[in-house]
């Protein structure tokens, strides 16, 4: 409450200042055009006084006009006006006169000077048309002042609710597609749950029938503990976001086929691969290609492709997987490093989890992800150790 009252105390203080501002540049308008008439009006009388003389006295040469002048201004404006000769030479003090004209007749002047203590007289130097142009000013000022601040003040409180609102529906956003993209991952282990299940399935089924079988019985331990470490690794792998990943279970991957299947599965076409292995686990390669291509199709693009640079020299530790769709491409201007951030994206629908979870899974297998813009696309560099890419055919 304070703070407002102190607002409305330098909103009036500013007010006033104005207003007074008013008043002097008013009243010194004034004073300036109420001089100017004064100037005017004395001038007149005089130039008037000169044609009456004329007229009594037509045939007056142009010494008997100024001799008639020097009188005039003597007697009837003495309170006025001082005529001077100015061949002598003689000017009056400039604090007491001002020149008013200079009279010339038939090659003779005279000079006119009007007093300022008599155009003192005549002006007013604060009349009240100029103290309610100040006041009027005052109050105007203090309006508009009160109601802009006032405007601004709800304009901020409107733009503060929006944002708290904005950010708690993106939050909301965010929080669904990120459940989204889990339910997406929980699909995923179900699907490679399948064989594990259906593998200790079958051999509980056949163990009765074949129990007295020695090398069945070790095969079928064997089997039984090979297949519970993979349900148990499946079920910690649900677990993705909020931990280190932990890789277990590598082994060669073969890209071409292993490509193909998701890319049918998700609808894009992979219009060109390389005939590469890749030593990987395969639950979190199909993750992590799963999510660039889902990536690509929310983007727009209809087709993709994957190339691959192996260095010439085992120096180079590095091989580059080039990953490029024909979609939207990343957005103009913004910093393409951010996007691997969690939950940024630049979409109006998306969680921003994909290439984050793709980079931690590069990461995971000793690589890392960067990406570039194409002229017409996206382009992601996955960059992994060369000992992890085996090529299978020659370029």
């Amino acid at each position: 409450m304070l703070k407002r009252v102190l607002q409305f105390v330098s909103y009036l203080i500013i007010s006033l200042s104005f207003g007074l501002l008013v008043i002097i540049i008013s009243g010194n308008i004034g004073i300036i055009l109420q001089e100017k008439k004064v100037r005017q009006a004395t001038k007149l009388e005089i130039k008037n006084a000169i044609s009456a003389f004329k007229d009594s006295a037509p045939d007056a040469t142009p010494d008997q006009t100024i001799n008639f002048l020097r009188k005039f201004t003597a007697s009837v404006m003495k309170e006025k006006v001082i005529a001077l000769d100015p061949a002598q030479g003689k000017k009056p003090d400039r604090d007491e006169f001002k020149h008013l004209f200079t009279f010339s007749e038939g090659g003779k002047n005279i000079d006119l000077y009007i007093k300022n203590e008599y155009v003192r007289d005549e002006i007013f130097d604060l009349d009240s048309t100029e103290l309610i142009e100040g006041v009027f000013s005052t109050i105007i000022v203090f309006t508009a002042i009160i109601i802009y601040t006032e405007k601004r003040r709800r304009a901020l409180i409107m733009q503060q609710q929006f944002e708290t609102k904005h950010e708690a529906l993106k939050k909301a956003l965010e929080e669904n597609e990120a459940l989204a993209l889990l339910g997406r991952m929980t699909a995923t282990l179900a699907h490679e749950l399948k064989t594990p299940i259906a593998t200790i399935s079958n051999l509980v089924h056949v163990l009765p029938s074949r129990i007295s079988d020695e090398h069945f019985t070790k095969r079928f331990d064997t089997l039984l503990k090979e297949e519970l470490n993979r349900i148990q690794q499946l079920i910690d792998n649900l677990l993705i976001y909020g931990k280190e990943i932990a890789i277990k279970d590598v082994r060669w991957i073969r890209l071409k086929p292993f490509i193909k299947e998701l890319s049918d599965a998700i609808g894009i076409e992979i219009s060109s691969c390389p005939d590469v292995d890749i030593y990987a686990d395969r639950f979190y390669m199909r993750l992590f290609f799963e999510n660039l291509i889902r990536n690509s199709l929310q983007a727009g693009a209809d087709r993709a492709s994957i190339k691959i640079s192996i260095p010439p020299s085992k120096e180079d530790r590095i091989t580059e997987i080039l990953y490029e769709d024909n979609g939207i491409g990343f957005p103009e201007g913004c910093n393409l490093d951010e996007l691997i951030t969690p939950f940024v994206t630049h979409r109006s629908r998306g969680a921003g989890l994909g290439l984050f979870l793709a980079q931690k899974i590069a990461l995971a297998h000793g690589g890392t992800i960067s990406l570039y813009r194409l002229t017409k696309g996206a382009g992601i560099r996955i960059s992994m150790p060369q000992e992890s890419v085996h090529l299978n055919e020659q370029p």
